[in-house]
């Protein structure tokens, strides 16, 4: 047996065999010394005991065996893999015994959670999208075309037709209903519809579901599910010549006791206006803008005794940018403003929807300030 002692580092070496080491061709079998641990020895660099026992092999050729197990390692081997008693890694940084508060990390807290539920709502956005949206598919009913029977076509316009329509199964508890097929921007006004209906559902319109109904002989079509609460618009309501008086019992519950005049039209003119107003201003939290309010799109809810807004089909959502198309202009000319004649050739596109989420509280305060500003 031939025991080798370095400084710092201790090697047994026992049974040597050639051309069987993975290393250098010499078969090796490390284990501990027997001697003091490596950090308390004070010796040469190299001694080396001969033993008997039939090792057979001179001291030069064990010093070279060492030399090269070194050099194939790399500088040696730590005490650790040597197993010899000392203990080398030790952790000196102070432990934490929990989470500690400063002044500093608690404002900045703040404000990041202020930041993400501003208007309009990155984390409540993102709530909704990812939450809310996958628990409603789980659980909201679905339906076919073949699910209707098609009565009185109530109206068509620029994005589809709408019909009143019943369901085809008696036993189901829904009454009649209004269904649309939209020829154009069915799929963004689905999106639109089921985002209104979770974030402010008095705005518009009970929407129930929308689905693509596709077959080999025609086109895929997007039909989209209210349900029926009235088939008076805005604009049926004015062109009736006693307007606003019309309108009076439908919105207050009862006539007013006052003599016909400015200041009883007043008042029913500034209940429809409040009643609208309170819409867009609930639809515009959640960071959608309508894009085409006219009268024709406003109908009159008989149950909840108010007016909702319809036909989001050129909606845009400015939190993600969907329905923002640049070089799009959708208007109706009986009722646009006149700047929206004027196409900007350099009207940027929108970024990328995590982009475009992350950045719109800033612009949503922006577009306010400047606002106040004008104003």
């Amino acid at each position: 047996m031939a025991t080798v002692a370095t400084t710092g580092i201790g090697v047994g070496l026992t049974k040597l065999q050639p051309n069987k080491s993975l290393f250098l061709s010499h078969g090796f079998r490390i284990k501990p010394s027997s001697l003091l641990p490596c950090s308390s020895r004070k010796k040469p660099p190299f001694q080396v005991f001969a033993l008997g026992g039939g090792v057979g092999v001179g001291s030069e050729w064990v010093l070279d065996s060492i030399h090269n197990l070194f050099v194939g390692v790399g500088v040696g081997l730590p005490c650790t893999v040597m197993e010899c008693g000392d203990i080398i890694y030790r952790s000196t940084l102070p432990k934490s015994n929990g989470l500690t508060l400063t002044v500093p990390g608690v404002v900045l807290a703040l404000g990041a959670l202020s930041y993400l539920w501003a208007t309009p709502g990155v984390a409540p956005g993102f709530f909704d999208m990812f939450v809310l949206a996958f628990v409603e598919r789980l659980f909201r009913p679905t339906y076919r075309k073949d699910d209707f029977v098609l009565g009185k076509k109530l109206g068509e316009g620029s994005f589809g037709v709408v019909y009143r329509a019943t369901l085809a199964r008696p036993s189901s508890k829904e009454g009649d209903v209004v269904l649309k097929k939209a020829t154009e921007y069915g799929a963004v006004e689905i999106w639109m519809n089921e985002r209104v209906r979770r974030a402010c559902a008095n705005s518009c319109a009970d929407f129930l579901y929308g689905f693509l109904e596709s077959s080999s002989k025609k086109a895929t079509e997007y039909w989209l599910i209210w349900r029926f609460e009235g088939d008076a618009t805005l604009a049926d309501l004015l062109q009736s010549r006693d307007f606003p008086y019309n309108v009076e019992t439908l919105i207050l519950g009862e006539v007013q006791d006052l003599p016909k005049g400015v200041e009883r039209e007043n008042r029913i003119i500034q209940t429809i206006m409040r009643q609208l107003l309170f819409a867009l201003d609930s639809l515009h939290s959640t960071g959608i803008v309508h894009r085409d309010i006219k009268p024709q799109n406003i109908i009159f809810s008989e149950g909840s005794r108010t007016f909702k807004i319809i036909d989001l089909g050129a909606a845009a959502d400015l939190r993600v940018g969907i329905n923002y198309i640049p070089k799009e202009f959708l208007l109706d000319p009986r009722y646009a403003a006149p700047e929206q004649y004027i196409m900007s050739t350099q009207t940027p596109s929108a970024p990328s929807a995590p982009v475009a989420t992350a950045l719109s509280p800033v612009l949503w305060q922006v577009k306010h300030c400047l606002q106040i500003f004008f104003d």
